[in-house]
């Protein structure tokens, strides 16, 4: 028991920091369970670099991303808030990604399950990684103009964000796992049933999220790897960050007598194919360390390069 517990104390402690991340993050729910106010801890989470919608009722604060584009929606460019971002990224990687992130948490949660994981093929897996880059694009398409529009046609500009709806005021919520767990489904729920084909565009909504919410129990972070708009953005920046994990080539053995670090991996990096010096899988690794948890032979080690 205590060599299973030694040979997993990533794993645990990771999965601590996560729970413990989360309730502070919904601080709300520790409120509702103990007579104590934590409106302290608002401050501190309100610009979390992690996908949080500001619409949840269990917490006060949000991603920064979704301030980034809320603000240039509104004809500010947040250069200050885009730095302290992209800061982040260099020094931390995105430890944020596989430690912090309540949705992470929510889809290793449907990992944890036991099943036979699977892996989709490689042509496949580099062909859904490019989905997430397209949303944000589009919300760049939309967000960016109708910000500089404010400054230069104000008329033009309300006409604009009328056209455009709900998505002015909540561009990455439309394509949040977030918005959809924590603010979509508790309202739209108790609106759509009865059956109605009135809400056939609730009933698909709810369809897609909660498809990928079960395929997550077979594909670790499938909403992560291929649909968060928060993953694109970090993906982008991290491949360029300080924080990595480098493969020495003394102790590995490689792939055809070993392959364990990719087996175990949960965003599907081919890491016997990346270079020793360090590896993040084109920005895709999130720093679970799954991988230097469970080699056989200690040949990845947390690397801190200096530029």
């Amino acid at each position: 028991m205590r060599l299973k517990i030694k040979e997993n104390s990533t794993t645990i402690t990771r999965r601590l920091i996560q729970i413990l991340a989360f309730l502070t993050i919904n601080y709300i729910i520790i409120e509702a369970i103990f007579p104590i106010n934590l409106i302290s801890l608002e401050g501190f989470i309100k610009f979390l670099p992690i996908l949080n919608s500001p619409r949840n009722p269990l917490s006060n604060g949000a991603g920064i991303l979704e301030y980034i584009f809320y603000s240039m929606a509104n004809g500010i460019f947040p250069f200050f808030m885009i730095g302290v971002l992209i800061l982040v990224f260099l020094f931390s990687n995105r430890v944020f990604c596989g430690w912090i992130c309540p949705i992470g948490t929510i889809q290793d949660a449907c990992a944890a399950i036991p099943t036979k994981k699977k892996k989709l093929s490689i042509k496949t897996h580099q062909s859904l990684l490019k989905i997430k880059y397209i949303f944000v694009i589009i919300i760049i398409i939309i967000i960016f103009p109708l910000g500089i529009t404010r400054n230069t046609n104000y008329i033009f500009y309300t006409e604009f964000k009328n056209t455009i709806g709900a998505f002015a005021d909540q561009p990455v919520g439309f394509f949040s796992l977030s918005e959809f767990l924590f603010v979509y489904f508790p309202t739209i729920i108790q609106e759509i049933f009865p059956f109605s084909w009135d809400y056939f565009a609730s009933y698909t909504i709810i369809g897609f999220y909660i498809l990928i919410i079960v395929i997550s129990v077979w594909y670790p972070r499938f909403y992560c790897r291929y649909f968060c708009p928060f993953a694109a953005v970090a993906s982008a920046v991290s491949d360029y960050s300080f924080l990595k994990l480098s493969r020495n080539p003394v102790k590995c053995i490689g792939r055809s007598e070993c392959g364990l670090c990719e087996r175990v991996c949960p965003k599907q990096i081919r890491i016997l194919d990346e270079p020793f010096e360090f590896f993040t899988g084109k920005g895709e690794c999130n720093l679970c360390i799954k991988c230097k948890e469970k080699c056989p032979y200690d040949a990845i080690q947390i690397k801190f390069i200096n530029f």
